[in-house]
């Protein structure tokens, strides 16, 4: 237990070491989407490649990719319809900021220490529909309605859905793995090498970008975001407990996923859309402190 909490820890820590950087002015909050770029674009796809080469996609458990995106979904729609009154971009942060899991650099540390190796396969199929309801159908749909004065096709659509480049990763790997192929050694020396940055520099992106003092009606529009944030979790929580036909352990799994932080990406799809990355930033490190008390208790009264 100790050692998860002080992994735990270790990325609050470093979240503190991007804000004190910022703080004096070592770096700067726009450097924020240069470090949004090199994590979205480079070292997360690494590390998802270098995660998935040994994943085995189990058919019996493919539910769980589907839970995942259907509760993100979900979450978009009332993530939308919040803030319905507000500006295109507001509206579009609603939908980036519903639902979304930080499972590969915070989740799965907790569940394979709890559980064992089973729960990272368990988690690691959620985190598929997570992603790809996430950074491939939320980003689009968050782009169209941030820019509504520029017409949209299927085409364009499409193209940016496309363009994202951890829902391609993603993409690329379930094929591969529902195909059985698996990426050269020498791919993999190099994907590992530089997906081991993706928790420090996801984490430290989320403290440059971490606004502390948030004015009144940014700070509203968080809490409204949180509160509904959690009582989704539980209600989602409580369905897969009681009705869904899964194992006990892949049950515990869902849970403990289900109450992890922000997914971190999700501060870097704000930006792109011209959105508040301090609000952005301030949610997820709340989420980050919550889950950090949240997943072990909640491990304790399931199991």
């Amino acid at each position: 237990m100790w050692t998860i909490l002080a992994k735990a820890l270790s990325l609050v820590l470093i979240v503190s070491i991007g804000f004190g950087m910022k703080r004096l002015r070592w770096v700067k909050a726009e450097d924020f989407s240069t470090l949004s770029k090199i994590v979205l674009r480079v070292t997360l796809p690494c590390a998802l490649a270098t995660s998935f080469n040994q994943f085995e996609i189990v058919p019996s458990l493919l539910g769980l990719t589907l839970l995942a995106f259907v509760a993100n979904l979900l979450q978009q729609v009332v993530g939308y319809l919040q803030h319905r009154k507000g500006t295109p971009v507001q509206r579009a942060f609603g939908i980036l900021h519903g639902g979304s899991y930080n499972i590969g650099a915070f989740a799965l540390p907790y569940v394979s220490a709890f559980i064992g190796p089973a729960a990272i396969v368990y988690a690691s199929l959620f985190d598929v529909g997570n992603s790809l309801a996430t950074a491939g159908i939320g980003r689009s749909v968050a782009h169209a309605v941030a820019r509504p004065h520029v017409k949209q096709t299927p085409l364009s659509v499409a193209k940016l859905l496309f363009t994202s480049p951890v829902f391609d990763t993603y993409l690329a790997l379930v094929l591969m793995r529902l195909l059985h192929i698996q990426l050269p050694s020498v791919v993999i020396g190099f994907t590992s090498l530089v997906g081991a940055a993706n928790p420090f520099l996801a984490m430290f992106m989320i403290g440059v970008g971490l606004e502390v003092g948030l004015p009144r009606h940014r700070l509203s529009t968080a809490v409204r975001g949180l509160i509904t944030r959690y009582v989704f979790s539980t209600l989602i929580a409580t369905l897969v407990w009681f009705l869904l036909p899964f194992p006990h352990e892949v049950k515990v799994v869902v849970i403990l996923v289900l109450f992890a932080p922000i997914a971190a990406m999700v501060p870097g799809f704000t930006s792109e859309i011209d959105g508040h990355v301090g609000t952005a930033t301030f949610m997820n490190s709340v989420t980050i402190l919550i889950a950090i008390v949240m997943m072990p208790t909640l491990y304790l009264l399931v199991s």
